[in-house]
């Protein structure tokens, strides 16, 4: 099987790696994939928009294409395979909805049965800020932009003062409405299914560390790294995180929005349960990077299995360690300006245990150099948390580029 995965960071790295360890995949390309992970092997193609990856996998043959980022999701891509019969795994633009807008998703959670934060939804600043002034913040408010903001797009506020410039800055970058949500209290967790439009298979969990440092109101980011799995998670949670895929699914078919691709759960494990916080449309990022590691079923032959509607009675086996995933990101991220263009140094990783995933990163004479905000990650397992911990940051140790940050607390 000849196999493109769509993407250039490091989630499609990691995509790129486990797909490439299938023994049904016989050539794989990254479109447009980075020179990190060219240094790693990967042969990359120069293809961005939707056009131009129609035409390679035409012109190569190609039977299956994987998608990583959002906004190809949201683009005609799919539609332009399926006329040539070249299998997309990823939701139609219709469906993926659930990502490109909050309002969308509260819809069919509620449709659903599923339990969510409660929220207002304003369309104008004036709106916005009305409401604002009539919470108390004795709990903190979220504020959240509608549409895609790449993991910017909410503010945890605890003060009038934040809530307000939160409703100005998302305003101002993102526009409205504006969903301002109760702030539940719990353990953040991510959950990940691999659907095939009647059925899914849970892949497992994560917990990934979204703000810039340890303070709980700092800057958010994309993701500065991320452990697996969620050791909090019991059977009872797994029977529930279960129910909430299965009740989203049967809601979207009964839409007549029958959902195939990866989905991924944000969720907030509270004392009165399970609640979702958002859904996305494919896999998470830097989620993704600590639990494709553990993943010990074929994942090539799973999305096979879900692109021909014969996921029923599959299941997912995933290794029994730990993983922890660190970010190494430039200076000045997730703000500007960032310090860019610096070369890095970063030694090849050959234990089985240990992976390096590139990102921000370009070529300037025949050396790497950050060009991105998050730069680069690694993954170590481990047969605990800590000791997957301890692995991770003394790899870290030999990373170097002028300016690099990293959080020093992931997987604590």
């Amino acid at each position: 099987m000849k196999l493109v995965v769509v993407g250039k960071g490091g989630r499609e790295h990691a995509l790129a790696q486990k797909l490439k360890s299938s023994p049904l995949v016989t050539d794989l390309w990254v479109a447009p994939g980075n020179p990190g992970m060219q240094q790693a092997g990967f042969s990359c193609v120069n293809c961005e928009s939707a056009e131009a990856i129609e035409k390679f996998c035409i012109d190569n043959g190609v039977s299956l294409v994987v998608v990583g980022p959002e906004a190809l999701i949201l683009s005609d891509l799919k539609l332009r395979l399926q006329k040539h019969g070249i299998a997309c795994f990823a939701p139609s633009m219709e469906v993926a909805q659930l990502e490109s807008s909050k309002l969308f998703c509260k819809g069919v959670l509620k449709d659903a049965g599923v339990r969510t934060a409660a929220c207002q939804v304003s369309y104008s600043e004036d709106q916005a800020l009305l409401a604002v002034g009539k919470h108390d913040f004795k709990s903190p408010l979220v504020v959240k932009a509608d549409g895609l903001a790449q993991g910017k797009g909410v503010w945890v506020c605890n003060t009038w003062d934040m809530a307000e410039e939160a409703v100005r800055t998302l305003g101002r970058h993102f526009g409205f409405p504006l969903l301002l949500e109760e702030c539940l209290i719990g353990k953040e967790l991510s959950a990940f299914a691999l659907c095939d439009g009647e059925d899914f298979v849970i892949l497992g969990t994560a917990c990934d560390y979204k703000r810039v440092s340890s303070d709980p109101f700092s800057a958010n980011t994309g993701g500065m790294g991320a452990y697996s799995p969620c050791d909090f998670v019991n059977e009872a949670d797994e029977a529930e995180i279960r129910s909430i895929f299965s009740k989203t699914l049967k809601t979207l078919r009964d839409k007549r929005l029958p959902y195939q691709g990866f989905l991924f759960a944000g969720l907030m494990k509270t004392n009165e349960g399970i609640y979702v916080l958002e859904y996305n449309v494919r896999m998470g990022d830097p989620e993704t990077q600590a639990l494709l590691p553990r993943l010990k079923t074929d994942l090539a032959g799973l999305i096979m299995k879900a692109v021909t509607h014969q996921l029923k009675n599959e299941v997912c086996e995933l290794a029994s360690e730990s993983s922890v995933h660190v970010v190494a990101t430039s200076e000045g991220y997730p703000g500007s300006p960032m310090k860019l263009g610096n070369p890095i140094t970063a030694k090849v990783l050959s234990a089985p245990d240990r992976h390096l995933y590139f990102a921000g990163v370009s070529r300037i004479n025949d050396q790497l150099v950050n060009v991105g905000g998050r730069v680069l990650g690694i993954t170590a397992l481990g047969s605990t948390r800590e000791e997957a911990r301890e692995k991770v940051y003394q790899e870290m140790q030999a990373v170097n580029f002028d300016g690099m940050y990293l959080r020093q607390d992931i997987g604590l």
